[in-house]
C-alpha cells in the first residue's frame, strides 16, 4: 500500500481552509517577489544604466544585467530547489528559505542605491536575483505541499494573479516615482521607490509564511511532507517532465516576445504617437482581462481538466496575437490586448496546475525549479529575438504563399513565429499524461479494481 501524498490529503479536512481568501494568502508572496523582480528589470536597472554608462552601449550593459541575472536564477533555483526537499527546520521546508530570501533580497537593495558604478551595479543585481530565488524556488513548492487535488487549479491561478498583479501595480509605482526624477540625480526618488518594493517584499513574505505555518501546525498529520524530511532515495521525477518543460519553454518564448519589443511594434508598425502610454494602457486591459480569466479558468480546469483549458487558451492567444498585425489605432490595440490578457490568462493559469498535478513527492520544489528553467530560458530566448527582428526589418523581404506575395518585416514574422509557438507548444502537451509515475497510476489515482 503506498502511503498517502501531501497533495491528497482528507478532502474533508482541507476545502474548509482552502477557500478563496486562504489561497490568495497563500500565494501573496508572488506578488512582493516578482513585482520586486520585474519592478526593477523593466524601471530600475535601464534608469541607472543610463546614469551609468555612456549612451551608445546602453543596450550592451543592460542586455548583460538581464543575462547574468537569468543564468544566475536558473542555477540557485535548481540548488535550493533541492536542498529544501531534502533538510527539515522547526519552521518547516519552505518557509525558512522564504524568510532568508527576503532578508538578502532587502540587503541587495541597499546595494542597488549605493551603486557608484556599473560594476558594483551588476554584482548588486546578480545578488537580488540569487536572493530571489532562494525564497523563489521553495515558494512555488507550496500548492503540491499544502492545497488538495480539487483545488490545484483555483489556486494555480491565484498565484498566476499575485504574480500578475505585483509586477503591473509595482513596475507602475516605480515608473511613476522614478519619472519624478530630473536629470541623472535620482537619489531621492529610487531610496523611495526601493523602499516600497522592500516593505512590499516584506509584508506579503509575512502574510505567505503565516498562512504556511498555520495551515500546518493544525493538521501537521495531513502533512507528513512538509514538517519532515524525506527518507532513503529520493523519488524519480515524472517520467514526461522534459515533454512538459520543452513545451513550456516555447509558451513562454511566445508570451515574452511581445512583452519585450510591443513599445517598438506599437511605435514603427501602429503608427502611435505616444507608444509608451499607450503600452501602458495595454498591460493594463492585459491585467484585468487576465484576472477575470484566471479566476473562471482556475474553476473549470479542476472539473473538466488542464489540457483543454490549455488548448482553448493557446489557440485565442494564437489568433488575437496574429490578428494585432492588423490594428492601426490605440482603440484597436486595447481591444485585441483584452483577448489576448484573457487568453494568456487561461493558458498559463491551466498550464501551472498542470506543473503542479506533474509534481513528484519529495521533491516538490526541484520539480518547480526544473520547470522553471522553462520561464527563464523562455525570456532569455525572447530578449535573443532583436537582432533578427532588427535584420528583417532592414531588408524586408518577400514571401510567396497561396498564389499572394507578402512582405516580411521583424515585427510579422516575430507575431506569426509567437502564435505558431503557442498552438505548437500546447500540441505538445497532449499525449501527456499526469498520472505516470516511473510507468505505473499515480499514488493520487484510486488503483483500477482486478
Amino acid at each position: 500500500m503506498t502511503a498517502p501524498s501531501p497533495h491528497s490529503a482528507p478532502m474533508s479536512q482541507n476545502n474548509g481552509q482552502w477557500g478563496n481568501l486562504a489561497l490568495l494568502r497563500l500565494n501573496a508572496f508572488g506578488f512582493g517577489i516578482n513585482g520586486i523582480g520585474l519592478g526593477m528589470d523593466v524601471i530600475i536597472l535601464p534608469a541607472l544604466t543610463l546614469v551609468l554608462v555612456s549612451d551608445s552601449l546602453k543596450n550592451t550593459y543592460l542586455g548583460v544585467l538581464g543575462f547574468g541575472g537569468l543564468v544566475l536564477a536558473a542555477l540557485v533555483q535548481l540548488g535550493i530547489g533541492t536542498i529544501s526537499d531534502r533538510v527539515h527546520f522547526s519552521l518547516g521546508r519552505r518557509v525558512p528559505f522564504i524568510l532568508w530570501g527576503t532578508a538578502l533580497v532587502c540587503l541587495g537593495l541597499v546595494g542597488i542605491g549605493l551603486a557608484p558604478n556599473f560594476a558594483v551595479l551588476f554584482a548588486a543585481w546578480l545578488f537580488i536575483q540569487g536572493s530571489i530565488n532562494i525564497g523563489y524556488g521553495p515558494y512555488q513548492a507550496l500548492i503540491q505541499d499544502l492545497v488538495p487535488t480539487n483545488r490545484v487549479g483555483q489556486a494555480s491561478s491565484y498565484k498566476i494573479l499575485t504574480d500578475a498583479t505585483g509586477a503591473l501595480v509595482l513596475i507602475f509605482v516605480a515608473g511613476e516615482l522614478i519619472g519624478f526624477a530630473t536629470g541623472t540625480d535620482l537619489s531621492f526618488w529610487l531610496w523611495l521607490t526601493l523602499g516600497i518594493l522592500g516593505a512590499s517584499l516584506i509584508v506579503t513574505a509575512a502574510i505567505t509564511s503565516s498562512t504556511v505555518l498555520a495551515r500546518e501546525r493544525a493538521q501537521p498529520e495531513s502533512l507528513p511532507m512538509s514538517r519532515t524530511a524525506p527518507e532513503g532515495p529520493p523519488p524519480r521525477l515524472h517520467p514526461q517532465l522534459t515533454r512538459f518543460v520543452v513545451s513550456r519553454l516555447m509558451l513562454v518564448v511566445a508570451v515574452a516576445a511581445f512583452q519585450t519589443y510591443g513599445l517598438f511594434f506599437l511605435r514603427d508598425v501602429v503608427g502611435l504617437d505616444n507608444p509608451a502610454q499607450a503600452l501602458g494602457r495595454m498591460i493594463l486591459v492585459i491585467g484585468g482581462a487576465l484576472a477575470l480569466s484566471v479566476y473562471l479558468t482556475g474553476w473549470v480546469s479542476d472539473r473538466v481538466g488542464r489540457k483543454p483549458v490549455v488548448l482553448a487558451g493557446a489557440m485565442g492567444a494564437a489568433v488575437s496575437t496574429i490578428w494585432m498585425l492588423t490594428a492601426n489605432d490605440a482603440e484597436q490595440v486595447l481591444v485585441i490586448a483584452s483577448v489576448i490578457g484573457f487568453s494568456v490568462g487561461a493558458l498559463l493559469s491551466a498550464n501551472w496546475a498542470l506543473a503542479n498535478d506533474l509534481g513528484t513527492s519529495g521533491r516538490e520544489a526541484l520539480h518547480m525549479g526544473i520547470i522553471n528553467l522553462a520561464n527563464i530560458g523562455g525570456a532569455g530566448i525572447a530578449k535573443l529575438m532583436g537582432p533578427g527582428i532588427d535584420l528583417l526589418n532592414r531588408l524586408e523581404p518577400t514571401a510567396h504563399f497561396l498564389g499572394y506575395s507578402y512582405t516580411v518585416t521583424g515585427y510579422s514574422a516575430m507575431l506569426i513565429g509567437s502564435g505558431l509557438l503557442l498552438l505548437s507548444g500546447a500540441l505538445l502537451l497532449l499525449p501527456l499524461r499526469a498520472d505516470l509515475r516511473d510507468g505505473l497510476p499515480s499514488e493520487n489515482i484510486p488503483p483500477t479494481p482486478a
